[in-house]
C-alpha cells in the first residue's frame, strides 16, 4: 500500500511540475489558437501549451491507471 502511495505522489508530483514548466515557457509565444467545443470557444492559446497540456493530462492519466492496476502481489 505504501509502494503504491509512493508511485501515486510521484505521478502527480511530476504532472504538476511538467505543467508549471508548460505555463513559464509558454508567456511569450506570438501565435495563439483557439479550441473549438461544441457550445464554446476557448481563450486564445499557444498551441505548444495546448499540446503540452493534453501530453501531460495523459502522462498523469496513464501512471494513475498503472498504479491503480497494479496487483497486491506485485512489489516490483
Amino acid at each position: 500500500m505504501f509502494f503504491r502511495l509512493q508511485l501515486l505522489t510521484l505521478n502527480i508530483a511530476t504532472a504538476i511540475l511538467l505543467i508549471f514548466f508548460l505555463c513559464l515557457g509558454s508567456q511569450n509565444l506570438g501565435k495563439k489558437y483557439s479550441l473549438d467545443f461544441l457550445a464554446n470557444k476557448t481563450v486564445a492559446l499557444p498551441i505548444g501549451f495546448i499540446i503540452g497540456t493534453s501530453f501531460t493530462l495523459g502522462l498523469m492519466s496513464g501512471g494513475l491507471t498503472s498504479v491503480l492496476m497494479m496487483n497486491k502481489n506485485d512489489k516490483d
